[in-house]
């Protein structure tokens, strides 16, 4: 009788730890379907190389790296690099026109040997199994071995990824309260947004209260890459007087006093106690 109460204990405890390792891998995926493409592909960077792999706990190969960022973010893509290369998607024959978000192969005619996240900046994100991790590479770097590339996001996903990689450009610009709009060399929280913005003909008003009537109302645990989010602050009292464009994974870029334009978690310290609202302007 103890032993096969022994056997019983041992099985479900076996259960338990199945069930909740398919719960940890669901809200690990789920923890990331609000950033962009570019983002959560650079997020995966010194993830581990792992053969037939497919996540981040596990790690990843050439192929699964492209198929869990693509799933991540609801899209259709086949498991294999040779399907993948075969996808009936936008095909990319020359790599200098290639845009953010786009997937690059790379091996000879038509047999792809490995694969990357374009990135921006004549850079890509790809699990190397030379390097044995997730690593940022240039593009010029295989030029020769360039066989093609699929483009699969929609134009509001390529938005997305094209909006926060514009937004970082200003990292560390200073913070002046004020600033004046136009220029780049300083900035405040508003005038950092309008500016973003204004580079993909939005146009949104110059102070923060206002930018709050823009678009539509979206719930935080709604939230999505290029929406606006609003915070009180010690000087506006119960009042919207800072903005920020949020990024995914529950951080925003923004710029607010020491350090100028920065990413901040939205979840902590001062700015989770004083979260307002946000809104979507991004159509």
């Amino acid at each position: 009788m103890i032993k096969i109460l022994a056997r019983r204990t041992v099985g479900i405890t076996a259960a338990v730890t199945i069930a909740l390792s398919a719960t940890t891998a669901i809200s690990a995926y789920a923890a990331n379907d609000d950033m962009d493409a570019v983002s959560l592909a650079k997020k995966m960077v010194g993830v581990d190389y792992s053969k037939g792999s497919e996540t981040p706990g596990a790690g990843f190969d050439s192929s699964g790296l492209i198929y869990y960022v693509y799933q991540t973010l609801d899209y259709s893509v086949p498991r294999t690099l040779a399907d993948q290369f075969k996808m009936n998607k936008k095909t990319i024959t020359d790599m200098s026109k290639a845009e953010p978000g786009d997937v690059l192969f790379f091996g000879s005619g038509k047999n792809p040997s490995f694969a990357g996240i374009y990135v921006g900046q004549g850079k890509m994100v790809m699990s190397s199994q030379s390097k044995d991790e997730v690593v940022t590479r240039s593009v010029n770097d295989y030029k020769s071995s360039f066989i093609g590339g699929k483009s699969l996001l929609s134009s509001k996903d390529r938005l997305k990824a094209e909006l926060i990689l514009t937004a970082q450009k200003y990292l560390g610009t200073p913070y002046v309260f004020g600033a004046k709009y136009g220029q780049t060399k300083t900035m405040d929280c508003s005038s950092f947004v309008k500016t973003v913005f204004a580079e993909y003909d939005i146009t949104l008003p110059r102070v923060s209260r206002d930018q709050a009537k823009e678009g539509k109302f979206v719930s935080k645990s709604d939230l999505q890459t290029g929406d606006l989010v609003f915070f009180t602050t010690v000087n506006s009292g119960k009042n919207i007087g800072h903005v920020g464009i949020y990024v995914g994974d529950g951080m925003m870029i923004h710029t607010y006093g020491e350090g100028g334009v920065k990413f901040t978690s939205i979840n902590k310290e001062w700015w989770a106690d004083h979260y307002v609202t946000a809104r979507r302007v991004l159509k």
